[in-house]
C-alpha cells in the first residue's frame, strides 16, 4: 500500500525573476515541499541597457530543479506538471529552432526609448503623446507604449533599427515565462497575459487569442515575430523526451500556460478578491489586486492588465525601486569590494541591515532618502529622477543611513498608496505583505507605520509566487477551485501601524514628497 507522501501529487513551479530563478515543489494545498534558487547575473551596459544572459537562466534552471527533486524526496513520477511564471517587459529573440540570438533586454533596459517616443509622437503632445495616439493606445491596450523604453515594445524596436540581423533571424520574440516554456515543451506561445509588454493585443476584452491589427501597424513589429496566443488557461502539453531527461522528471509531465509575477503573486497570497492588494517586496516591488473592470490612471502610471485568472483583471502599479535598491546600497556602499577593505559581503547581509535599522528612533533623526535608483515608475513616471541620502549632520551614523533606506523605501509605497486607492475606488483596510522584503520584521513595522495601515505578513514570503503558480497550475488541471486558494494561504504576523510614530512620518513624508519635486530638476539637468 502507497503511503501519503508517494499519493500526493505536486507542481514543478520556476518563478524566474531578476536576480535568478527559484523552483519548488507545492502540493494541492498550497505547501511547499522543497524550493531552491539560483543567482544569475544582470549585465549593466552604456546608454541604459541591462541584459541577462539566456543560457546561464537555462542552466540555473536545471541545477535547480535537479535539487529541489533531490532534497524533497518526491518521486518524478508525482510531479504532475510544471508552472512557470516570471518578471515581463524581458525580451529574448530567438530563432526558428528556439535559440536565443543576443543576451536578454532586461525590463530596465531603456535602450529601446527614442523608438517608443517616434511611435507616439506628433500633435497636438500630450506627456510626449500624441492625443488621438494616445486614446487609441488607452482605450485598446489600456496603456501606451512607455516614453522610457523599458517595455517590450521599446526592446524589439531597439534590435531592428539597431541589431538588424538580429531582427531579420528573429523568428520569435519571447517574455520570459514563454521562453522558459518553449525550452520545456517546443512550443512556440504566449497568452493574452503574457504578451502584454508587447502592446499589441486588444484587453478591452478578455481571453483573445489574435493581436490586434491597428497595434501591429502602429508598434511597426512583425506579426510572425509574435508568438501564437493560446487560451490563458491553456495547457502546452507534455515536456519533450530530452527535457525529462535532462530534468530527471516524467516524460507524463505537463506544462501549462506561464503567467507574469505580478499574477502569481496576487494568487500566491491569497489575494483573488476584488480589491485586496498584495504587496511585494521584492526586486522592485509592486502593487497587486484583481479587479473586475479596465482602468488607467496615466499621470500615475498605473493600470489594470487581463489576470492570469480567466474573466479578471488585475491592477498594477509597480515602484521600480524596492529590494534592489537596498541591495545596491549595501553592496556599493557599505560592503563595497574597494580600498577601504570592508571585508567579505556577509550571507546575512540583510539581517544586519535590519538589526542596525533597529537601533535608530524613528524618522532616523530627520534622514531622508530618496529610492528612486532606477528612475521612477508608479506613481509618477521619470526615467532621471535617481537617488539619494539628504539632511546629514556630524552625528550621522551608517546606521541613521540605513534605517533612512527603509523609510525612504516605505514612503515611495506610501505615495503609491493614494493613486491606488484612487484608481481601484475604495481605501485598503490592509496590505498582503509578501516577498522577500517581508521577512524584515523591522522592514514591515515600517511599512506599516509610514504607508499608515496594517501590514498582513505571508508566512512564506520568498515563495509567494511558486505558490500561486503551484496552485494555478493544479486550477487548469481541474484538481483545485480558485475559491479555495485564499485559505490556503498562511499569514504569520499582521504589522498594525505604532500610533507614537504618525506625526514623525508624517511630517517626514510631508518633506519626502517636498525634496521630490525640488530636487527634480537637479536630477534631470545631471542625467539627461
Amino acid at each position: 500500500m502507497l503511503d501519503n507522501q508517494e499519493l500526493k501529487k505536486y507542481v514543478l513551479a520556476i518563478d524566474l525573476g531578476t536576480g535568478g530563478p527559484k523552483v519548488g515543489l507545492v502540493d494541492q494545498e498550497g505547501r511547499v515541499a522543497s524550493s531552491t534558487f539560483e543567482a544569475v547575473q544582470l549585465f549593466f551596459l552604456p546608454n541604459g541597457g541591462a541584459e541577462h544572459d539566456p543560457a546561464e537562466w537555462w542552466s540555473a534552471i536545471v541545477a535547480s530543479v535537479k535539487r529541489v527533486v533531490q532534497t524533497s524526496g518526491v518521486a518524478p513520477a508525482a510531479i504532475i506538471a510544471i508552472g512557470v511564471t516570471s518578471m515581463w517587459s524581458v525580451t529574448l529573440p530567438v530563432n526558428d529552432k528556439g535559440e536565443p540570438l543576443m543576451n536578454v533586454l532586461s525590463w530596465m533596459d531603456g535602450r529601446g526609448a527614442p523608438y517608443n517616443r517616434a511611435v507616439v509622437k506628433g500633435f497636438p503632445n500630450i506627456q510626449g503623446y500624441q492625443l488621438g495616439t494616445l486614446l487609441k493606445y488607452l482605450d485598446i491596450a489600456g496603456f501606451p507604449p512607455t516614453l522610457n523604453g523599458i517595455d517590450a515594445l521599446g526592446h524589439m524596436l531597439f534590435v531592428k533599427h539597431e541589431r538588424p540581423e538580429v531582427y531579420r533571424q528573429a523568428y520569435k520574440f519571447f517574455e520570459p515565462m514563454d521562453y522558459i516554456n518553449m525550452r520545456l515543451t517546443g512550443k512556440f506561445a504566449a497568452t493574452q497575459n503574457t504578451a502584454l509588454p508587447t502592446m499589441m493585443v486588444d484587453n478591452r476584452r478578455l481571453n483573445v487569442q489574435e493581436y490586434d491589427p491597428w497595434l501591429l501597424k502602429k508598434g511597426g513589429i512583425d506579426r510572425e515575430k509574435l508568438p501564437d496566443l493560446l487560451p490563458i488557461d491553456g495547457i502546452l502539453g507534455k515536456i519533450t523526451p530530452s527535457v525529462a531527461n535532462e530534468l530527471g522528471l516524467s516524460p507524463n509531465t505537463v506544462v501549462v500556460c506561464g503567467i507574469n509575477d505580478n499574477s502569481s503573486s496576487a494568487i500566491g497570497s491569497g489575494s483573488l478578491a476584488n480589491s485586496e492588494p498584495a504587496a511585494v517586496l521584492g526586486t522592485s516591488g509592486y502593487l497587486a489586486a484583481h479587479v473586475p473592470f479596465k482602468k488607467t490612471d496615466l499621470n500615475s502610471s498605473m493600470a489594470t492588465m487581463p489576470s492570469a485568472i480567466k474573466g479578471q483583471y488585475l491592477f498594477w502599479g509597480e515602484l521600480a525601486n524596492n529590494g534592489k535598491v537596498l541591495e545596491s546600497y549595501l553592496k556599493n556602499l557599505v560592503y563595497a569590494q574597494d580600498g577601504f577593505d570592508t571585508g567579505e559581503i556577509p550571507a546575512d547581509m540583510y539581517d544586519r541591515a535590519s538589526q542596525v535599522a533597529a537601533q535608530v528612533p524613528a524618522g532616523s533623526e530627520g534622514v531622508l532618502f530618496l529610492p528612486w535608483f532606477n528612475g521612477c515608475l508608479s506613481p509618477g513616471e521619470d526615467q532621471y529622477m535617481r537617488g539619494g541620502l539628504l539632511n546629514f549632520s556630524h552625528k550621522t551614523s551608517r546606521a541613521h543611513a540605513i534605517r533612512a533606506v527603509f523609510e525612504g523605501l516605505a514612503m515611495n509605497w506610501r505615495w503609491l498608496r493614494g493613486p491606488s486607492e484612487k484608481l481601484i475606488g475604495r481605501p485598503f483596510k490592509f496590505w498582503r505583505l509578501t516577498g522577500g522584503g517581508a521577512l524584515s520584521d523591522v522592514w514591515s513595522q515600517i511599512m506599516a507605520d509610514v504607508v499608515g495601515i496594517p501590514m498582513h505578513r505571508q508566512a512564506d514570503p520568498r515563495n509567494s509566487n511558486v505558490v500561486g503558480v503551484g496552485l494555478l497550475a493544479f486550477n487548469r488541471l481541474g484538481l483545485v477551485n480558485l475559491e479555495d486558494i485564499p485559505k490556503m494561504i498562511k499569514f504569520d504576523r499582521i504589522f498594525e501601524p505604532n500610533p507614537e510614530n504618525r506625526a514623525i512620518y508624517d511630517r517626514m513624508f510631508a518633506q519626502f514628497m517636498s525634496s521630490k519635486d525640488k530636487i527634480r530638476p537637479v536630477f534631470h539637468a545631471l542625467n539627461k
